[in-house]
């Protein structure tokens, strides 16, 4: 690609400019230089790192530089758009330099470094030159620039990068290719990003099965995932390739689509290997195939599965096999400290006489098991608010907030006094908002007695949460209460709103009071 006549005239003409000292500071010490152009220094932001490299293609030497440019092929994507934006903001410190590089892109001989910080400079003309002479070149930070620049928001600037990338004969090589489909990506959900992600998938399917397995393994997710569309599409896995995809692969979407292909064509072996999948939907995916090849025992095995979907899957092969999965379940359940999944098979197979089985375990050592007792309960119908309330005293959080889920449904169950001595400073945070959670969902004037309690909290969740619902209910409910608070109930929301003045502020304040019919000369 060669400048166009127009360009080159406005480039010498930059560079003929008066002259305007730069403002970069001195080169940074050798031992940083790669952290920071990677991104691996954390104590340097984009800002910093930035203004670093601009020096360093300024004034260090081709060595120094080249090691940079290294550097920057190993940095991660986010870093990569940060890096672009800040450099952008600092050209504006090296006017002088920004005439020399002007110069420099019309006749002169520019590294791959300085190139690269040209093709991020503030303005898009020389933006533009410099995509024009990194055309031609396959480093990976040289390819990583003309993906940022064709979704340039310069039009001009857009057109020349993917001119170059439309006229490549094949794809760069390598980690060039991975840098290059992981800022594709990226980029993809900016205004002028779709054209580049569209490119990439297109180039992924022309790839050669060799090229295409190092994006099978890149560190970012969303160029695993094409790569697997257009690796299954190419029938480039085998289906050893696609059931160690489906058991190991950190992606659950890309576990699912391969395993779906694999199961198409799995013998018995492989669907158990498949078996043992971290994704439920893969599990269910080869358990449905197993079952259609007539192996119920593999479904009964799968009874006590720890995911709902494949429990469920079993649970409707052997009904239409004529056995009943709650017999399973109660027997299970009736051995010496069940498995959670027990407890939960028998809650969503069982009857309501099943309830003394399951209240049994509302004591499981597991939190787990605690959790999917009070699940099963409510599963079954039968489910006693008394018996919850010790349970608002777990020591896991999950625990207390299955039982707060059952309890809001029944506002008289629970004592309010005994709510309140939830809300103790010496309680863990989990119980003291179980009892927030119950104190503010039911009455609303104890509601709003609750919140005020609680705005200078030194729980940062619980004062954050109470002054959000006393705001909201101000701004959407305060209106509609027409029902005013008892005598006694009035007489602790003044006392509670005139302490929380210093927080609330006369505004709030003044509200508060008129909504809850008190004198609001108080």
């Amino acid at each position: 690609m060669v400048l166009i006549e127009p360009l080159r005239s406005w480039l010498r003409t930059v560079a003929d400019g008066p002259g305007v000292p730069d403002y970069l500071p001195e080169l940074a010490a050798p031992g940083r230089l790669h952290a920071t152009a990677s991104g691996a220094d954390l104590d340097a932001g984009p800002a910093e790192s930035a203004t670093a490299l601009l020096t360093l293609a300024r004034d260090g030497d081709l060595a120094a530089r080249g090691a940079a440019l290294d550097a920057l092929g190993e940095a991660a994507v986010n870093w990569w758009l940060a890096l672009d934006e800040a450099l952008r903001q600092r050209w504006w410190w090296a006017p002088h330099w920004s005439r020399r590089i002007a110069a420099d892109l019309v006749d002169g001989d520019l590294d791959t470094l300085r190139l690269v910080v040209a093709g991020c400079h503030h303005d898009g003309r020389i933006r533009e030159a410099a995509v024009v002479r990194l055309a031609e070149q396959r480093h990976p930070v040289a390819v990583a620039v003309l993906a940022l620049r064709a979704c340039d928001r310069v039009a001009e600037v857009r057109q020349v990068a993917r001119t170059a990338m439309t006229g490549w004969s094949s794809p760069p090589d390598g980690p060039a290719f991975t840098l290059f489909a992981e800022l594709a990506f990226a980029l993809g959900a900016r205004r002028e990003g779709a054209w580049l992600a569209e490119r990439v998938d297109g180039m992924l399917l022309d790839l050669p099965a060799p090229r295409l397995e190092l994006l099978l393994v890149a560190r970012d997710r969303r160029v695993r995932r094409a790569a697997f569309r257009a690796a299954i599409a190419a029938g480039q896995l085998d289906q050893d390739r696609l059931i160690e995809a489906a058991i190991r692969e950190q992606d659950p979407l890309i576990r699912m689509k391969c395993a779906r292909v694999a199961v198409a064509a799995a013998d018995a072996g492989q669907l158990r290997a498949l078996l043992a999948s971290r994704t439920a939907l893969v599990r269910a995916e080869a358990l449905r195939a197993l079952i259609a090849r007539g192996d119920l025992a593999v479904a009964e095995a799968a009874l006590t599965d720890r995911h709902p979907l494949v429990r469920g899957v079993a649970q409707s092969a052997l009904r239409r096999a004529g056995v009943e999965p709650s017999e399973h379940y109660r027997r299970l359940a009736a051995q010496t400290t069940p498995a959670p999944s027990v407890i939960a098979g028998l809650g969503e197979t069982g009857r309501s006489d099943d309830g003394e089985v399951v209240m049994r375990w509302l004591s499981h050592p597991q939190a787990r098991g605690r959790v999917e007792a009070i699940r099963a309960w409510r599963r079954l119908g039968v489910t006693r608010p008394a018996s919850l309330v010790p349970m608002l005293h777990d020591e896991s959080a999950a625990v207390t907030r299955q039982a707060v889920a059952i309890l809001r449904r029944y506002p008289d169950a629970v004592d309010p006094s005994d709510l309140c001595s939830l809300l103790g400073a010496a309680n863990p945070p989990h119980i003291r908002f179980a009892g927030y959670r119950l104190l503010t969902g039911g009455d609303v004037w104890q509601r709003l007695a609750t919140g005020l309690r609680l705005v200078e909290d030194a729980d940062q969740r619980l004062r954050a949460t109470a002054r959000a619902d006393l705001a909201a209910w101000l701004e959407r409910e305060a209106a509609i209460s027409y029902r005013g608070p008892s005598r006694d109930r009035a007489a602790e929301l003044d006392r509670l709103i005139d302490k929380a003045r210093p927080i609330l502020g006369e505004s709030k304040v003044r509200l508060l009071r008129f909504h809850a019919g008190l004198d609001s000369s108080g």
